[in-house]
């Protein structure tokens, strides 16, 4: 008597961590600058908004400078938060 065998693959790939180059990360920010640029897409000043009102509530004395560029391409507004900020958060949402 032969029996029937059903060979089961699993389409699931084996998850790989690959290595990443991240910026410097500054250990606190209590103090510093930080710029908020928003590219004029839909909801990413609402998004900014929320991430400048977390930064404000973790760290005490910081500061925010909020710029938002009117094209995708426009960039006038980087020499000033380059000059002025420890650090940039970027956004972009529809």
């Amino acid at each position: 008597m032969q029996e029937n065998h059903i060979e089961v693959i699993s389409p699931i790939a084996q998850r790989q961590v690959k290595g990443r180059n991240l910026a410097p990360r500054g250990s606190e920010l209590d103090g510093k600058t930080v710029g908020l640029l928003d590219n004029s897409k839909p909801n990413a000043d609402k998004f900014l908004d929320y991430v400048a009102e977390l930064l404000k509530e973790q760290y005490e004395g910081i500061k925010i400078i909020s710029r938002r560029k009117r094209t995708r391409t426009e960039a006038d507004c980087l020499p000033e938060l380059i000059e002025k900020c420890d650090a940039v958060v970027t956004a972009f949402a529809d």
